[in-house]
């Protein structure tokens, strides 16, 4: 995925890869129940040294297989959003791009996670031949399923997957954005 851009903006947010200095602010943030909950991949309780691990690990560039932004609002990060390549699984029906995301709790609300999924989704489509893009959403979280439909996802099936944070498999909605349903959203 390193043919993917560290600076993407849109019309009130930059997408910018993630430096050193982020961690400060992004772990009060994230270290949240509330939010943490709906991810699958971080542990709980979720410590600074959790996520100066992950800053350092994605600092200043992208590895070939994933590429992760720091979502900021007149340069302050207020979440994360990350593309990368997987293959074809239970989540994801084709091998391809997949998506995931959080933003931090005090934004939820004001349509910053649709303008940066919808500004992401362009750039990857922009930027790669892929004629669809991955995501979805753990079962019970319809605010991200929302955001994802409003960007042109769709509903590709349901599968169990397991949920760090839960110490247990959740049923996971999946997800999917082709080109063309891409260009019929924003139309």
């Amino acid at each position: 995925m390193s043919t993917f851009a560290l600076d993407v903006r849109t019309a009130r947010l930059q997408l910018r890869s993630p430096r050193a200095s982020d961690a400060e602010r992004l772990f009060p943030l994230f270290a949240r129940w509330e939010v943490i909950r709906w991810l699958s991949s971080p542990p709980w309780p979720y410590r600074r040294e959790d996520m100066q691990r992950y800053i350092d690990q994605h600092a200043d560039g992208a590895s070939a297989a994933e590429t992760r932004f720091v979502i900021c609002l007149e340069g302050a990060p207020i979440g994360v959003i990350g593309v990368r390549t997987r293959p074809a699984s239970a989540v994801q029906r084709q091998a391809g791009p997949n998506i995931g995301y959080w933003l931090a709790q005090d934004y939820w609300g004001r349509g910053y996670m649709s303008e940066v999924l919808r500004g992401l989704v362009g750039h990857v489509f922009a930027a790669t031949a892929h004629d669809a893009i991955y995501s979805g959403a753990f079962v019970g979280n319809a605010a991200s399923l929302r955001v994802q439909e409003k960007v042109g996802f769709v509903r590709d099936g349901e599968a169990m997957l397991f949920a760090n944070p839960h110490g247990k498999e959740m049923p996971h909605l999946d997800t999917v954005l082709t080109r063309a349903g891409f260009a019929v959203a924003m139309a």
